[in-house]
């Protein structure tokens, strides 16, 4: 439940709902306690037992409230008879009803915008979180698993907080008003009957104790089906040219399968609940009907009051049951709301509130490693890289090359060492808007051409964004489309080819006008004719934008002014193009390899 109350920090800007929520609630079972409690003097008019107080009754009080009711009736039957007497109180009856109801949309009126609202802004922080949190971080989740904390874990919470508020809100009010006019009524039955709350209470305590656990189990185990479908999607191509289905569907039904058992486990102890409650309210009211019979017998109290008693009692029933159930949600909900909170409160890069900072002198790399659990996947980088530099990174798959900029990007926190730029360590400053990054493997999202590019730089113009399109070399092949720009692209750019999502990646970082622009093997999906427009474009880009390209075609970096070859997370060698043939037997031979297969 800690999990869940945690959550209902999100409700501060809603509290005026929820005060408005609870006062419909409480008129809402006034008045279904004012028709209720009208039963008794409906059954004393069929009895003919309804006869005046004793006592002059002239002001209505909490104490003579039956004298000062009888009263009125008995005044009504004696003017105007009993069939008019007993339309009179039907009607009273049938308003108090009207009302009742009336308050009770009341309630849930303000309660549905008060839910919807948590939900909306828990996962609108969630959203946000993960868009700030450290890439290791999301690294250890399946994709599969924050998609089920956003999604179905939310509507568990969603239940979770509903189940507060009828625990702590509106079933309690029900209970304890119901309570009282009980009390009223009789006291020493109603004592009776409280006696066995406790043992109700410790019963169900103790039957949801394990539900918690395997609600959390049932949400981990759903995250893992999430994850293999998407996975499933992703590879399809894979799957049918090995025509793997039987193999991969074993493991998905393995999964699937799992989920059953765990589901099933939850669902019978949540299910218990009701059954539980109800045979437990009815051992207790059997209680109270033997108790209240010896009282009537013994003419302590007579018969139509203790009949309303026992309407008004059956009445609480409900709302006990409806307890249970709502302490089995949020026992249930808790587990999700973990989950949820596991993501929330972890730590996020704060530099992102810092100033700014759109230009530099100079970016250092000072001894900079970055260890795995067992070995240096970067080992003592020392690097300086000048404005307006043209830097290429070269080497061996494996050898380190892309790591070292996910480095500088601070997609990973460096283990020893220090990379500053004008002096200042990264971690302290919002570079964010530094550089621009182009990938081997695009990343597009299922939207328009024209957004795709936008996420570069939102504010840029049409002109700007012709303009960098046109860069990219991709300008022209937009405007034969019949949307243009306006085209959706499909997910992940599945209705372009690879040359195409690469050439709107580029477009994407021209537009931004960073001053550092770091390729990611980017012509690695190219055509020989598009390759040469981007070069072509690269080479006229304005002087002081800085230049960091990763490649293995080492054809395109021959007038770089740095060239760093990589082996085994360290910088061998560096220097340009020239020197390296002449110094670098590593450069050598992979410039060789590539000379080799064209002329091949």
């Amino acid at each position: 439940m800690k999990s869940t109350l945690k959550l209902l920090v999100f409700s501060k800007p809603y509290v005026f709902l929820i005060f408005l929520n609870t006062i419909f609630n409480f008129f809402s079972v006034v008045f279904s306690l004012f028709s209720i409690s009208l039963i008794i003097p409906i059954l004393g008019l069929l009895f003919g037992t309804i006869e005046p107080s004793s006592e002059i009754v002239d002001n209505l009080s909490f104490s003579n409230l039956k004298d000062y009711v009888y009263n009125q009736i008995y005044n009504l039957l004696q003017i105007h008879g009993v069939t008019y007497t007993l339309g009179f109180v039907c009607f009273l009856v049938g308003l108090g009803t009207m009302l009742k109801n009336g308050f009770r949309y009341g309630a849930l009126y303000f309660l549905t915008p008060f839910r919807n609202n948590i939900i909306r802004d828990v996962r609108k922080k969630m959203y946000n979180k993960l868009l700030h949190l450290q890439i290791p971080f999301v690294n250890k989740f399946k994709k599969g698993d924050l998609v089920a904390r956003m999604t179905n874990d939310l509507i568990e919470v969603e239940w979770s907080i509903m189940g507060v508020l009828e625990f702590f809100i509106k079933d309690p009010i029900h209970i304890i008003l119901f309570l009282i006019s009980l009390l009223y009524i009789n006291l020493e039955i109603t004592l009776i009957g409280l006696i066995f709350l406790p043992i109700t209470a410790l019963i169900i305590t103790k039957i949801s104790k394990s539900l918690k656990q395997k609600s959390k189990l049932s949400q981990t185990k759903l995250a893992d089906i999430i994850s293999f479908v998407e996975e499933s999607i992703s590879n399809l191509k894979i799957i049918k040219s090995f025509s793997s289905f039987l193999f991969i569907s074993q493991k998905f039904n393995t999964h699937n399968e799992r989920l059953k058992q765990l589901n099933n486990k939850v669902l019978w102890r949540k299910d218990l609940a009701s059954p539980m409650s109800e045979m437990l309210s009815t051992i207790v009211m059997i209680i109270i009907i033997w108790f209240g019979g010896k009282t009537v017998l013994n003419n302590h109290i007579d018969a139509e009051t203790f009949i309303g008693y026992l309407i008004i009692f059956s009445q609480i029933l409900p709302p006990a049951r409806s307890l249970t159930t709502a302490f089995y949600s949020i026992q249930k909900g808790s587990a999700s709301a973990e989950r949820i909170i596991d993501i929330l409160e972890q730590p996020e890069d704060t530099s992102v509130s810092l100033k700014p900072i759109k230009s530099f002198k100079t970016i250092c790399f000072d001894n900079v490693s970055l260890k795995s659990s067992e070995d240096f996947i970067i080992n003592n980088i020392n690097l300086i890289i000048q404005k307006g530099q043209k830097i290429a990174i070269v080497g061996e798959s494996g050898s380190g090359k892309s790591t070292l900029l996910e480095l500088l990007l601070k997609f990973h926190p460096n283990s020893d060492g220090e990379i500053t730029i004008d002096q200042e360590n990264i971690y302290n400053i919002n570079c964010n808007k530094l550089s621009a990054l182009v990938t081997q493997d695009v990343l597009l999202f299922n939207d328009t051409i024209l957004n795709n590019i936008l996420v570069g730089n939102p504010y840029a113009n049409k002109k700007e964004i012709y303009e960098a399109a046109k860069k990219a070399h991709i300008h022209e092949f937009i405007k034969t489309l019949d949307k243009g720009y306006n085209t959706i692209i499909g997910t992940g750019g599945i209705n372009l080819s690879g040359g195409e999502k690469q050439r709107i990646s580029l477009a994407r970082a021209f537009i931004s006008q960073a001053p550092v622009l770091i390729l990611d093997e980017p012509t690695s999906a190219l055509d020989a004719e598009s390759q040469k427009y981007i070069h072509s474009s690269l080479k006229k880009l304005n002087q002081s934008i800085t230049l960091i390209t990763v490649t293995h075609k080492l054809s395109s970096i021959i007038n770089y002014d740095n060239i760093l070859v990589m082996d085994n997370g360290s910088i061998i060698d560096a220097g340009n193009h020239t020197f390296l043939l002449k110094n670098s037997a590593v450069y050598k031979k992979l410039y060789e390899i590539e000379t080799f297969k064209k002329d091949g």
